[in-house]
This record gives C-alpha cells, structure tokens and sequence, in this order.
C-alpha cells in the first residue's frame, strides 16, 4: 500500500499525534538507517521499498517480546528461529517457507554442505555423491 497526498507520492517522515513515526519513499514504507515504522505503543519494523527488510536483526520488535525476521518481504531466517514470541513459541522460516524445527535443522546442514532439498530434482542428479 503506498500512501498519496492528494496525487502526490509521499516521500520522507511522518510524526503522528500519539508519537508514532513512518518513514516513506514514493509513497511505501522504506529506511534503510533505522526503523521505518517507529510506534508510540513499542513497536518498531524495518521496512525497504514496501517490504519488511533487515539483514542485522529481526524486522518487526514489539516491546512484550515478539520478534520476526524478513529478507525481502519474505519470513527469513538462517541463524535460528524466525519467529519468536513473547511466550517462548518460536516458528522456523526460509525464503517464505515454514519449516518444523526438525526440517530447518535438516535443511540447515543440508545447505551448509552445497545442498538442498529445496533444489530442484536435475540439480541434485549431477551432483558428485562420491565426494
């Protein structure tokens, strides 16, 4: 959703009356040096062209403790759980894809090693299995 005044695209920060901040380009939510939604109520996302966005960090922080993770609009998380809640529920994603934490682990090591069952069938028939 981008957001328009009148026809215009509207480009930098937005302060409301209760404190919450957004910052915007062309009308869609988008920083890349901090938070582009910054809530009165603690909740702060990062956002980039439109789409929830951190490599360093979880992209949505809500100050009782939920934390999700996102690499280009997508659940993402390589190093753990990405998505945490405040009472101690976690959720295993990669590019977009919910895995049990059982799977990701699987799929984890499985990447580590140059594979994947997420590859294609052909790609994986020309891989070297004597190696």
């Amino acid at each position: 959703m981008s957001l328009m005044n009148g026809s215009q695209m509207l480009n930098g920060m937005i302060e409301f009356e209760d404190g919450t901040r957004r910052w915007l380009l062309n009308g869609l939510r988008h920083r890349l040096d901090g938070p582009a939604y910054d809530g009165a109520n603690g909740v702060r996302e990062w956002w980039v062209n439109g789409k929830r966005h951190r490599e360093d960090g979880p992209a949505i922080e809500h100050s009782n403790g939920y934390y999700a993770w996102f690499l280009n609009g997508k659940t993402h998380r390589e190093d753990g759980p990405a998505v945490e809640y405040a009472n101690g529920g976690r959720e295993w994603w990669l590019n977009g894809t919910e895995y049990t934490e059982e799977e990701y682990n699987i799929e984890m090591r499985l990447r580590r090693c140059g594979l994947s069952v997420n590859v294609p069938y052909e790609w994986k028939s020309t891989v070297d299995s004597s190696a």
